[in-house]
């Protein structure tokens, strides 16, 4: 009798110890169904979620509302080439968002290898493109040209000024230069004088493959060089008349040439005295012969 109650003992005993043993086993259970979430009535399922409770703050993925989101108190990494979509559209994955993205607030970009942009452009107020003139203002968003440059209140263009001419220059009357090596090589004033270097420095070679006129609206195509009026070569005048002059300064070496020349009369004039008007004297009679 008793070696039973012992017995019976031993193995109450024995379950009991199963039993704290099993405890504080982990729960291993298959999950078949959806994990569902109710609210009791007149209660909303605000707040419930999932808890992983342990160490440091709680993990959570929690329903919140107004609006109706989801709250996650921890990053969520997706698997390589996973990504994120809305109505079966993806928005973005490891590398490059989706194309129905057409709307962002970015305030910063790295580095592009590539940018097409559909319509305006406004950099910081100041880089400004629009689409309604097709022009492009640098510091001005009002463009006179094609593309505009404006600084201390002049504005440089570059365009065409209808579809037979192109120009660069200034919008305003002020002076413009052409510069190599931050020094003006050619600069055109306001008034529209043209000077070509800069008197300052060494002078330069001034090379014109072809043919110069100087005041000449037709030139003529037979000589390289046609002039309107007189000339000054090495500081001594040379013009055309059919007298010597009667008025203006003159200085000894400056030549008048006859252009109402016969026979029996002289080729021009040369000044000997300087002066107002100087001393001229005939040279070169032409002889009643000819070849």
């Amino acid at each position: 009798m008793n070696t039973n109650i012992d017995q019976t003992l031993e193995a109450f005993n024995q379950a009991i110890k199963d039993l704290v043993s099993a405890a504080h086993q982990p729960v291993a259970q298959e999950i078949t169904t959806h994990i569902e979430f109710r609210a009791k009535k007149g209660d909303t399922n605000a707040g419930k979620g999932i808890l992983w409770i342990g160490e440091g703050n709680a993990k959570q993925l929690v329903f919140n509302p107004n609006p109706d989101r989801f709250f996650a108190s921890e990053s969520i990494d997706l698997g390589k080439d996973k990504h994120l979509a809305v109505a079966g559209v993806k928005v973005i994955d490891g590398k490059e968002i989706g194309p129905s993205v057409t709307k962002s607030n970015l305030q910063q970009l790295g580095r592009l290898k590539g940018l097409v942009v559909d319509g305006p452009v406004n950099i910081n107020q100041h880089l400004i493109y629009n689409t309604s003139t097709d022009r492009l203002g640098l510091g001005t968003d009002l463009p006179n040209a094609a593309i505009s440059v404006a600084e201390q209140g002049i504005e440089v263009m570059l365009g065409t000024s209808d579809n037979l001419h192109g120009i660069v220059g200034t919008f305003a009357n002020v002076d413009f230069d052409v510069v190599v090596g931050n020094v003006p090589r050619i600069s055109v004033s306001a008034s529209g004088n043209v000077v070509l270097s800069n008197f300052n420095r060494n002078p330069i070679q001034v090379k014109i493959n072809g043919k110069l006129s100087v005041g000449i609206e037709t030139p003529d195509p037979a000589v390289d060089l046609h002039v309107a009026g007189p000339v000054r070569l090495n500081n001594h005048i040379q013009m055309y008349a059919s007298a010597p002059p009667s008025e203006g300064t003159y200085t000894k070496g400056d030549i008048v040439w006859n252009d109402a020349a016969t026979v029996g009369r002289n080729v021009g004039w040369i000044c000997l005295t300087a002066g107002s008007p100087g001393a001229w004297y005939p040279f070169g009679e032409i002889k009643d012969r000819h070849f």
